[in-house]
This record gives C-alpha cells, structure tokens and sequence, in this order.
C-alpha cells in the first residue's frame, strides 16, 4: 500500500528550496504527499528582496478540514515556521493526524553560517527544542544544533570530539536520531554526523567550493523518503549525499540546486521496497 506522508514546509515562488524541493523528492519515492504550508514568499530568503505571507491561520482551518476527513498519516516531515504558534499547530498536528508509529523528521530551520535566522527568539527555539525531541530523526546543520542546545553558535573550528559531544547533547536533550548536517574535517569533503544507538557516525562526500540554496531541503527530504520506505540511517544519508553531489555538479545556479538532475537519474534515487 502506497504510504501517506505530510509536509509542512513553507512554499517559495521562486528559487529551489522548502516545499519546491520536498514535494517532487519525496513524491519520487512513491510517497503520496501532502502539503501544509506554512508561508508563501514571493522568492525564498536569500533573495535581496521578497515578501512573505503567513499561512498560520490557513495552517489551523486546513488540519481542521483534515480531521474531518478522518486522514492519517505513515510520515510527518516539518521544516521552516514562522512562530510559535507554527510549532504548536505541528504539536497539535503530530497528537491528532499522526500515529503512534508515525514517522517524524524535524528539520529544525533557525539559521546557518553562524548566525540565527531574523525570526528567532528564545520563546521559539524553547519551542523547537520541544517538538524535535518527538521526532525520529532531526537534522540541524552546526548553527542550529547550537541553538538548540542554547550555545552560540560559531563558523568553524569544530572538531570531531566537538561533533561528538553536540550529538550527545541533543539526544540527551531528546532527540531520538540526531544527524548534524555540514560536519567537515578536510578541505576536500563535506558530509554529515549522526548517531545511532549511542554510536557515532561519520559519512562525507566531495565538497564545493561555490554556495548553494537548498541543501539541507533537499539533504532532509532524501533521509526523510528513504527511511520511510524501508532505508536504514547509514543508507539514506549515503544517498543524500550522493543526490547533493550529482545535483551540484556542473554550472552553479543562483537560485538553487540542480536536483532535477538527480531525480532523473536513476542511481541516485533508486526507492527501496517499492
């Protein structure tokens, strides 16, 4: 029987990242998705200028609708959120239209390169820190493992016993499965940092030295698709990995990720057990 994912994710007019990326990734897996937005802007965030419209109330009348129509689902996959109220609803949504063994991904999105997003205040990474630990797997990058272990956050300078002692810190703060995304200990490579039943692990692929949108979209929807449908940990991250290499191999693109590339390629997003 095909399985029943939602997505709460924020919806970007222009450029490649959010719910642009989640849908078509994790629809490919052969997931019927479905979408709860929580924003529309007119191009994402990196953008010089864009405007924003808050979906919070529409977020409330559409998990209402949902309820009414008895609808449950086999994975929850969150991502951006405007406020607080945004996590409750997803609280509510996690208590009310999912189940017991529901699959939960939180991809908490509160910043990146050192620095914490515009919209961050102490009130909402509380909250955040709440609803990740409900989930199965989490996977901040290093700025946002730091602010959930209410650090500052710095650019550089991790080392491995650094990483180490994040992931521990975040399954002690309740995370189930944290992966830390944008963990490098060569120039060359790039990769991500987990733990699984109190090991650690390291996976790392080729590293570029241009700066692209949509990374870590597309790095959470990999993991999220692939373990719903059977994958272990170890094998969805190698994927994620792969899939972000093939799709920013070539001409860098401004706005985004070429990860239609990989969804056309066969190798790279391959659906286990389908």
């Amino acid at each position: 029987m095909q399985k029943k994912a939602a997505i709460l994710q924020d919806i970007s007019c222009l450029g490649k990242c959010s719910a642009g990326v989640a849908l078509p990734i994790v629809s490919h897996f052969n997931i019927e998705c479905a979408l709860l937005p929580t924003a529309l802007l007119s191009a994402h965030t990196a953008f010089p200028t864009y405007t924003c419209m808050d979906l919070t109330d529409m977020m409330r009348k559409t998990m209402q609708d949902w309820r009414s129509l008895d609808v449950c689902f086999d994975g929850f996959y969150s991502g951006y959120m405007l406020n607080c109220t945004q996590i409750a609803l997803a609280e509510t949504f996690l208590d009310t239209l999912c189940r017991d063994d529901t699959f939960v991904l939180v991809d908490p999105v509160m910043g990146d390169n050192g620095k914490a997003y515009a919209m961050l205040s102490e009130a909402y990474a509380a909250d955040m820190r709440r609803l990740v630990s409900r989930a199965d797997i989490i996977t901040p990058n290093l700025t946002e493992a730091a602010l959930l272990l209410n650090r500052p956050p710095k650019l550089s300078g991790y080392t491995e016993a650094d990483i180490r002692e994040l992931l521990l810190s975040l399954h002690a703060q309740g995370a189930k499965c944290p992966i830390i995304t944008g963990v490098s200990y060569a120039p060359e490579s790039i990769g991500a940092a987990y733990l699984e039943n109190g090991v650690y692990h390291y996976i790392s692929d080729k590293r570029f030295d241009h700066v692209f949108c949509g990374t870590g979209d597309t790095f959470a929807a990999v993991v999220f698709a692939a373990m719903l449908q059977g994958s272990c940990i170890k094998d969805a991250v190698t994927l994620a990995l792969r899939v972000l290499r093939k799709a920013m191999e070539g001409e860098p693109q401004w706005y985004g990720i070429n990860f239609e590339a990989a969804l056309c390629d066969g190798t790279f997003l391959a659906a286990p057990n389908n």
